[in-house]
């Protein structure tokens, strides 16, 4: 039997339509309350942390705090530029990473041994898991502690980069 997959397609995209609607502030307006809006101790947490992280790794903001006649705008908007230069860091780093394996993993799987149909069901679970996955965990992350989430994510992406040492399908498949 020969699977159906524009009606697989479209299942995963309604259902992923659905999700992301019902984290999103548009939910509030259409259906009246929000998980956004409730309190969560672990949201307050990870920010309070983020902003340790911040004093931490820029002490010299403190400093300008106190000579700032504005009330501190331009500190927070210091403190705002200097995370986000960080973040950004980061998440080139890990984006160019996942971007350069691409070609390198077509030939790992070439070299295995496995046909290019099988190479490209390979690829388009990947995609696939990354389309499913990628449009609630955002909303997920915000309600449980998104530095939980980041966490899970290296451990996870780092078991499934380990996946790519073994030539057996459905382990490649796992991964």
């Amino acid at each position: 039997m020969a699977a159906n997959y524009p009606l697989i397609f479209g299942i995963s995209l309604a259902i992923n339509v659905a999700v992301t609607f019902r984290s999103s502030d548009k939910f509030k307006l259409y259906c009246g309350s929000s998980p956004r809006n409730q309190e969560d101790p672990h949201n307050k947490r990870d920010e309070d942390d983020e902003r340790n992280a911040e004093d931490e790794f820029d002490p010299l903001l403190k400093k300008g705090a106190s000579d700032a006649g504005d009330g501190g705008k331009a500190t927070e908007k210091a403190r705002h530029a200097a995370l986000l230069r960080r973040y950004l860091a980061v998440y080139l780093l890990a984006a160019l990473s996942d971007w350069l394996q691409g070609p390198y993993v077509y030939a790992l799987y070439d070299q295995y041994g496995y046909s290019q149909h099988l190479i490209a069901i390979l690829f388009v679970a990947g995609f696939g898991s990354s389309m499913v996955f990628g449009s609630f965990i955002g909303g997920m992350a915000d309600a449980c502690g998104r530095r939980k989430f980041v966490i899970l994510f290296a451990v996870i992406y780092a078991l499934s980069c380990m996946t790519k040492h073994f030539k057996n399908f459905h382990i490649l498949m796992l991964g």
